[in-house]
């Protein structure tokens, strides 16, 4: 949904829209993590939307 490059720490930050927990963890395994590129992840998952 969004990729950003960013200044600082994160390098990038990339915003994705998955069905449920386990979704997440798959495209993240599956996908993002095999990447030569990628040496660490991070992640924030919503707990609640306030204001859509």
């Amino acid at each position: 949904m969004e990729f950003r490059r960013m200044y600082g720490r994160p390098d990038y930050f990339i915003r994705v829209a998955v069905a449920d927990h386990a979704a997440y963890a798959a495209f993240l395994m599956g996908k993002l993590s095999p990447l030569p590129a990628v040496l660490r992840l991070g992640s924030h998952l919503t707990m609640k939307n306030i204001r859509p």
